[in-house]
């Protein structure tokens, strides 16, 4: 009925997941009781070894972030936002006074000036789309330039 051999039904006997009354005789509501209380086990024991493989999972990944941030290859988000945002500050000082230094024609000035603003707005826009990728988890900073 269960597609299985005496011997399979005899080790289920011997672990204890059903009862024999007599030798070589089952009882269909043995064999059916004992066959679900083994396969229950089994998936309580791969339930549990799943568990215990993504623990182990998770504790390998934290080692190998904490290696990764001692050797320097990972930095914590608030430092590259730090990083970022000191040359974004360095970026707008320095092209503050381009203009000034240029040329002394005010008209000119002006339409060097927005024409920087513009820039310096387009690089603010396309730092926070970036950082918003970052803090998002998406990381696909290619992907957000081509749009």
């Amino acid at each position: 009925m269960l597609g299985r051999s005496d011997r399979w039904v005899q080790g289920l006997v011997k672990s204890g997941y059903m009862d024999r009354p007599t030798r070589g005789e089952y009882t269909l509501v043995g064999v059916i009781r004992g066959a679900l209380a083994y396969y229950e086990d089994q998936l309580s024991k791969n339930n549990k070894a799943a568990v215990a493989s993504r623990a182990t999972e998770a504790r390998t990944r934290e080692i190998e972030l904490r290696i990764q941030e001692r050797s320097r290859e990972l930095i914590p988000m608030e430092d590259a936002k730090a990083v970022v945002g000191e040359m974004a500050a360095l970026v707008r000082a320095e092209l503050a006074g381009l203009a000034a230094r240029y040329t002394r024609d005010m008209e000119a000035r002006r339409a060097l000036e927005e024409v920087i603003d513009g820039a310096l707005e387009r690089i603010a826009g396309a730092a926070d789309k970036a950082g918003a990728a970052l803090v998002a988890g998406s990381g696909d900073l290619e992907a957000e330039r081509e749009t």
